[in-house]
């Protein structure tokens, strides 16, 4: 692998698969209850209708909708009340010609019946109902199956479990589901200046900032089942990358990715059993020094150390990766609006510009954030980012340009 021999972007998906066919998505059975924001491994399909029965929609009475026809507030129609259905009653009830039933919202439609005329419009004297408006047939009423029918595809592989998802899988009885297992990260943040959270922290040194970041932005799909810090001494981090592999599907090392010295994630990766370092240097910006290689069957990842550099890469090759590997249905977050500035890209790599947004009489306006790539306050000056082609020589203030959202 010729150091630094960049590798475009819409290549590194493919030779990811190719160096590791294994790659995939695997499946496990989880509870209702802890599904949230998992990725479904299998389409649902309903094994009822919903509703199971004619529903009606709001407190009133069940009545044949043609014997309506006509009522006004000066000349109603009447009916004979028949008694009531009860919420949650399987009622055997049947309307006759000229008869009402008193039913509740969510109750069942008794035989006979083909509308609801609403409490509003109604009037009671001793056993009589008078109406003072016309209904249509199956107004005010939810037919068998209308919302879903059995063996309807209620969610399809790949979608993310929403609070919403939840509630429609609760009504339909199902507690169980098959979603893609977690994938299982290492982070490793290299680096004699890096200091963790117990640590004094003395000047000159750094706090370790991406081993938090990282973790935060793998939470729904995946678990991190570790956390350390490596200083700079080539045996200790091959060691260290040993041991991770061994408990990980995928292993992060931040930093030690560029061309300096003490930068040793590269030689590392190539002394592993199994060990290839396939791309080393990606043709966007931030994050050019990206690694990519692997042990065996186990993916590994060097991040660049800056912060920005770091949390770009892992969101556009890491995530979505992940987000492939489990089907996951594509919800892209994103929005319009009208640039602030002239904005320039750099020759031959594909420009991710952090950008933020304010409102100006109405109109989106996107300002770009600059910054050199260590800064930190990127991450909080920005809530999005914008992408310029390998093949775009910049922008121009007042283009309307797409922002996606981190």
């Amino acid at each position: 692998m010729d150091f630094l021999k960049v590798t475009e972007i819409k290549d590194i998906e493919k030779l990811i698969f190719e160096k590791i066919p294994t790659l995939k998505g695997n499946k496990e059975i989880i509870k209702l209850e802890n599904s949230l924001g998992r990725i479904l491994y299998e389409d649902i399909k309903s094994k009822e209708n919903i509703p199971e029965f004619n529903r009606s929609t709001v407190d009133g009475y069940a009545i044949k909708s043609r014997e309506s026809q006509g009522a006004s507030q000066g000349i109603p129609a009447f009916f004979t009340i028949k008694g009531e259905v009860s919420m949650g009653e399987n009622t055997e009830k049947e309307l006759k010609s000229g008869e009402a039933i008193y039913v509740p919202t969510g109750a069942m439609i008794p035989a006979g019946a083909d509308s609801m005329i609403m409490i509003e419009y109604c009037e009671i004297l001793d056993d009589t109902l008078l109406i003072h408006k016309p209904v249509s047939k199956y107004e005010n009423i939810m037919l068998l199956g209308e919302d879903i029918k059995i063996d309807e595809i209620i969610l399809e592989k790949g979608s993310q479990i929403t609070p919403e998802n939840v509630g429609v899988l609760a009504s339909m009885g199902i507690y169980q589901l098959s979603v893609f297992k977690k994938f299982r990260f290492s982070i490793i943040s290299t680096g004699d200046e890096l200091v963790g959270e117990n640590e004094e922290y003395k000047k000159g040194k750094i706090r370790d900032i991406n081993s938090y970041t990282l973790s935060h932005a793998i939470e729904n799909f995946g678990e991190v089942v570790e956390k350390k810090i490596v200083r700079d001494n080539y045996e200790t981090l091959l060691e260290e990358v040993k041991k991770s592999t061994e408990i990980s599907d995928i292993v992060l090392i931040s930093g030690g990715s560029s061309a300096g010295n003490y930068d040793y994630t590269s030689k590392v990766i190539s002394q592993l059993d199994g060990g290839e370092v396939f791309i080393h240097g990606i043709s966007i910006k931030p994050g050019k020094p990206t690694i990519v290689g692997k042990s065996n069957d186990k993916l590994i990842f060097g991040l660049p150390g800056h912060p920005i550099s770091s949390i770009v890469v892992f969101n556009i090759i890491v995530k979505k990766l992940i987000e492939k590997l489990c089907h996951k249905k594509d919800k892209e977050e994103f929005y319009y609006g009208i640039l602030s500035h002239n904005l320039h890209s750099t020759p031959g790599r594909t420009t991710y510009q952090m950008v933020n947004k304010t409102i100006d009489e109405g109109e989106i306006i996107i300002n770009p954030i600059f910054g050199k790539s260590g800064m930190t306050t990127l991450m909080t000056k920005s809530n999005g980012y914008i992408i310029l082609d390998t093949d775009t020589e910049g922008l121009v203030k007042g283009s309307r340009v797409k922002v996606y959202k981190f």
